[in-house]
């Protein structure tokens, strides 16, 4: 039986950690920016978990969806943040985070969680030592999941196979969520990979990630636009006036952000592909051109897409004018693959 005294204290610490969403762009795990948020949550977590077990338990019960998409969030940025510091205390406190999600099917266990104890590992933490910890946090049944995850690692040998492609831009040290398409039974798209589940590979042969960053950062630099986060995606068949067969054209690798308009500037999606040697990228480039006011950029090997985004407004769509974007995808382009 918890006192009540410090149920007030958890429950504080669970209003504490709604109250503090991470703003936009804190899901950018390629061009990564510091958020104060980091160490409030830090704290926060410190907090509960010297409560002890029953707190921890109390503490699970009263995080209500705000809190629970804090400590996700939060506990990836942790994993990316220990790669970079070479940090075993910042990866625990991404584990800590874990323990305390009140429904361990939101935990990452395929993905963002097998990622860190790979990064943990090339540390030289111990995985004993690991598991005790999570053990004496976690409930039961996270606890038994951790450790079913815990022995899988046994067979992963890269970090790839934790569904996590790791990028380096002159941002710093990025990471990559792998797309992962569910069994023909379940189907959909889902960033949890299940039996039978298929990945889109990302293994472009150049440094796809720095051309995007630099896309990116120049569109938002153009003020006209505003950029979400950098993600893997996929070059939709649609796009390509019906010459592409399929759902999506085959790439290396390919990223897409969200260029969102402002002051009444229209928004539109890019995608930045990095495309087989065999492939025609002129012809995808021309037949893009030709599909719904959408523009190209391309080199050999190479294809900057830009897509109007659709409106579902009762208004009639806003065409974007590509034609500056064009000039500015085609100098960062230009200049990159010097």
């Amino acid at each position: 039986m918890i006192d009540p005294s410090a149920r007030d204290r958890i429950t504080t610490l669970c209003s504490r950690l709604s109250s503090h969403p991470y703003g936009p762009g804190a899901d950018e795990f390629v061009r990564f920016k510091v958020d104060s948020n980091d160490e409030v949550i830090a704290g926060v977590l410190r907090a509960a978990i010297a409560e002890g077990d029953l707190g921890c338990e109390v503490f699970r019960r009263g995080l209500d969806q705000e809190g629970s998409d804090a400590l996700l969030l939060f506990a990836t940025r942790r994993t990316l943040q220990g790669r970079r510091q070479s940090s075993l205390g910042l990866l625990f406190e991404a584990l800590d985070a874990w323990t305390l999600l009140s429904n361990d099917h939101d935990v990452p266990w395929d993905t963002w969680l097998k990622a860190n104890l790979f990064i943990a590992r090339s540390l030289g933490a111990d995985p004993a030592a690991i598991a005790n910890r999570f053990g004496d946090l976690a409930d039961g049944d996270s606890a038994m999941r951790f450790d079913v995850a815990l022995e899988a690692m046994n067979r992963v040998s890269a970090l790839e196979q934790c569904h996590v492609a790791e990028v380096t831009t002159d941002q710093g040290v990025g990471f990559v969520e792998m797309l992962v398409f569910r069994d023909a039974t379940r189907g959909g798209i889902s960033r949890a990979p299940k039996l039978g589940a298929h990945e889109i590979e990302f293994q472009p042969r150049s440094n796809l990630a720095q051309l995007a960053v630099n896309l990116a950062n120049a569109l938002d630099d153009s003020h006209k636009a505003i950029t979400g986060p950098l993600r893997q995606d996929q070059l939709p068949a649609t796009c390509f006036s019906l010459t592409v067969s399929g759902s999506y054209v085959g790439s290396t690798g390919c990223l897409s952000f969200v260029a969102d308009g402002v002051e009444g500037e229209p928004s539109y999606t890019v995608y930045v592909a990095e495309l087989p040697e065999d492939t025609d990228v002129g012809a995808l480039a021309d037949a893009a051109v030709d599909t719904d006011d959408q523009a190209a950029v391309y080199d050999q090997d190479r294809l900057l897409l830009f897509s109007p985004l659709p409106s579902f407004d009762d208004v009639d769509d806003v065409v974007p004018n590509f034609d500056e974007v064009e000039v500015l995808a085609r100098e960062i382009l230009d200049a990159w693959s010097k």
